[in-house]
């Protein structure tokens, strides 16, 4: 019997040894935590992961916690029951009461045990778990610092994209006025030109009228031309006498003669070489000069018709009276060498 007291005393020490290794383990363990979790706090600042990892550190400390206080409660447990049993005397307890007290008593600290083993699995468990979640974080820091520099870049090339575009639209804006300036110049100068082409064409027409006027001032030149063509013959056989006449009056004659000749030719040479408006005033001359010996040559003829008969055309009166209608169409030099010219 006492024997068995000894040996279920030395089963108690063992098991209360053990339980206050335990303790111990699970203090040392408790203060490990909280050092971690103390140096954690100070070398990651950052907001999200100290919070995980702090509302992990406190779920395995209050575990501890639990595991501690349900130690301290199996080894008070068994310090009463060692006092209760070096307490009681032999004969109070029987062999099977305290063999039954044994089996409880191992019972409880097998059970005691398994919870430890079970608080020791869920917290390797959650030192997993808590690897696990430190490394998520880490992969979603390594995302968000990559996403980052990516909205980085894209702020970067959408800023330079923007700076060229309102770069392109100055440019755009430039070329844009250079155009329109461009345009009113060629809009004026258009106008200019149309304006021009206006003066021009009228001109022209001007110039084509005139040259139309001149025109039919040399074609009446010319009918004037041909009609003092004809006349200057007639003339010429009217002056001429069919008897001898005095040397002054036939010299005269043909002294007067010749200036008309010359002022055909020179009236003609005037209009092939002269400027447009020297050529119709030469031509408005010529005119005068053609037109006055005709009317002359024919109003010396219808008063010849007037008064003398054919038969009188070879006499002195009508000799004298057409030299001195010829005399005052040209307007000749008077001769001095003989006496008639000195006489008309």
């Amino acid at each position: 019997m006492m024997e068995d007291n000894k040996q279920l005393a030395q089963n108690f020490d063992g098991a209360l040894h053990s339980a206050s290794q335990e303790v111990t383990n699970l203090h040392s363990e408790l203060s490990a935590t909280s050092r971690r979790l103390a140096e954690l706090r100070a070398n990651n600042p950052t907001g999200v992961e100290n919070n995980h990892q702090h509302v992990l550190l406190r779920e395995e400390v209050t575990q501890l916690q639990e595991e501690v206080k349900l130690l301290s409660q199996l080894k008070e447990m068994l310090n009463k029951d060692l006092q209760k049993m070096q307490g009681c005397s032999a004969n109070a307890l029987s062999a099977t009461e305290l063999r039954i007290q044994l089996a409880e008593k191992e019972h409880e600290l097998d059970r005691a045990k398994e919870a430890l083993q079970a608080m020791k699995c869920d917290r390797t468990r959650l030192k997993a778990e808590k690897v696990d979640l430190v490394n998520q974080m880490q992969q979603l820091y390594t995302t968000l610092e990559s996403h980052e520099e990516q909205l980085r870049d894209f702020i970067r090339n959408y800023d330079q994209h923007r700076k060229e575009s309102d770069d392109a639209v100055k440019s755009l804006a430039k070329e844009k006025d250079l155009l329109e300036r461009e345009k009113w110049d060629l809009r004026r100068q258009t106008k200019e030109a149309t304006e021009h082409a206006g003066l021009l064409h009228s001109q022209i027409d001007m110039k084509e009228n005139r040259i139309k006027e001149l025109e039919a001032e040399l074609s009446m030149a010319k009918q004037s031309l041909a009609t003092l063509t004809k006349d200057v013959p007639k003339h010429h056989s009217v002056a001429m006498p069919s008897e001898p006449v005095v040397n002054g009056t036939q010299e005269w004659v043909m002294q007067a003669e010749l200036p008309l000749t010359a002022a055909i030719r020179q009236s003609q040479q005037t209009l092939c070489h002269c400027h447009p408006a020297d050529r119709q005033a030469a031509l408005r001359t010529s005119l005068c000069h053609s037109r006055q010996p005709s009317i002359l040559s024919d109003t010396s003829a219808a008063d010849g018709d007037r008064s003398s008969t054919p038969s009188d055309m070879n006499s002195p009166h009508h000799r004298t009276h057409s030299l001195c209608n010829v005399r005052a169409a040209w307007h000749p030099r008077p001769i001095h060498g003989g006496p008639r010219g000195s006489e008309a």
